[in-house]
């Protein structure tokens, strides 16, 4: 299996969170964590943010992406629809905004699929 590092953003009402793990592609339940070049740590955006409310989502893939979402207890309380591979040829950018606003508590994680 290869890996393969995620990159992203996430506007909320707090600010701009960057994004960036290194995942093995196939896996499911893989989460993106805060890139810890610029937060310090890396650590769950729920926990990084907690209260506030992320509107926007971005997430780019070296190869693949199959899908992102954000986690509360087992349940997906929220989508991004704006994944993007640079190999495939980018992603839109005009549609970073999530189907719904999500106020983040702690614990919220931001579960991601790579694909090779």
């Amino acid at each position: 299996m290869s890996t393969q590092t995620i990159v992203g953003l996430a506007h909320t009402s707090h600010g701009t969170a960057p994004l960036a793990t290194s995942i093995t592609d196939g896996s499911d339940s893989q989460e993106l964590k805060t890139n810890a070049a610029y937060t310090v740590t890396s650590q769950s955006l729920g926990t990084f943010m907690e209260g506030a409310i992320l509107t926007h989502l971005s997430v780019t893939a070296a190869t693949g992406i199959c899908y992102c979402g954000v986690l509360r207890n087992g349940q997906y309380i929220g989508v991004c629809q704006s994944l993007g591979s640079v190999a495939n040829g980018g992603q839109p950018q005009m549609a970073p905004l999530m189907p719904r606003a999500v106020q983040l508590i702690a614990g919220d994680q931001i579960i991601v699929r790579g694909e090779a």
